[in-house]
């Protein structure tokens, strides 16, 4: 209880003019503690304090308890262990209480955030070009009833995907000029050629603009990659403008080195 208004312990002014405080002991085992400060409005204020003094024992490390006997000195000299009411103020009393798994519960927190923001993500850059699902087109478990027809069956597919612009179609469901599906059997692969033994470091520019320039622009130069990794799988299929192109460039380069490994020529299709 007090009879003035201090903001703060540290407004307190230490004053050596200023009386020292008066301490009154109470029947029951308190104090009350008589002090003179000045307020914020200059105002010099009388402070009245009770103090309750509580023992608490613990066990401390030696060092802390050999400091505690140290000497005191200045206006402490001669005086017992441990704070005096006459030259210290007293505050309030702050608890800080820290569960004993505080660090192993924040670091569940990091992984949580960190396992959200990683299925954020992976779900943004993976989609299914079968399903639309978040996963690879060659893990999807609908690849053997959706999009592929065994031979000898007819199913009806639903493409009113192909109306819709900037949507991947595979080359198996677009249609002709006509409206129709492309068959089985419309594409021409008479003047491909299977190019296989190709190093890995080999490109569709590399088969176009070096191996195979001499034989006239490349209809299509397509190297078979890993759907997951993206690397060569070591082959490539490339078609000619003209068989003629095509049987020139088998008879030429068929067992012949390239970037370190011997190439192996043949027809994509078994001739007749």
């Amino acid at each position: 209880m007090s009879t003035g208004i201090i903001a703060s312990w540290a407004d307190a002014q230490d004053d050596l003019s200023a009386p020292p405080p008066e301490i009154t002991t109470n029947p029951d085992g308190t104090k009350t503690v008589v002090s003179y400060g000045i307020n914020n409005q200059g105002k010099k204020v009388k402070i009245i304090q009770r103090i309750k003094e509580i023992k608490v024992k613990e066990k401390v490390h030696p060092l802390i308890a050999q400091r505690r006997n140290w000497i005191k000195y200045g206006k402490e000299r001669n005086m017992p262990p441990g704070p005096d009411t006459r030259t210290t103020q007293l505050g309030e009393k702050v608890e800080l209480n820290l569960a004993t798994s505080w660090k192993e519960m924040e670091k569940q927190e990091e992984e949580e955030k960190a396992q959200e923001k990683a299925n954020l993500v992976s779900s943004h850059r993976i989609k299914c070009r079968i399903c639309g699902g978040d996963h690879y087109t060659a893990k999807c478990p609908f690849k053997d009833t959706m999009g592929e027809t065994a031979k000898g069956e007819t199913v009806e597919t639903d493409n009113t995907a192909n109306d819709q612009p900037g949507k991947y179609v595979p080359r198996h469901l677009r249609k002709d000029a006509d409206g129709n599906l492309p068959k089985e059997n419309t594409r021409d692969d008479s003047t491909t050629l299977k190019v296989s033994q190709l190093n890995s470091i080999v490109n569709e520019d590399m088969l176009r603009n070096v191996l195979f320039a001499r034989y006239g622009p490349l209809q299509r130069a397509t190297i078979v990659r890993n759907r997951d990794t993206g690397e060569s799988r070591g082959f490539a299929y490339v078609s000619f403008a003209t068989e003629e192109l095509a049987q020139r460039a088998l008879e030429d380069l068929d067992g012949k080195g390239y970037h370190s490994l011997i190439l192996h020529l043949e027809w994509s299709k078994k001739r007749k």
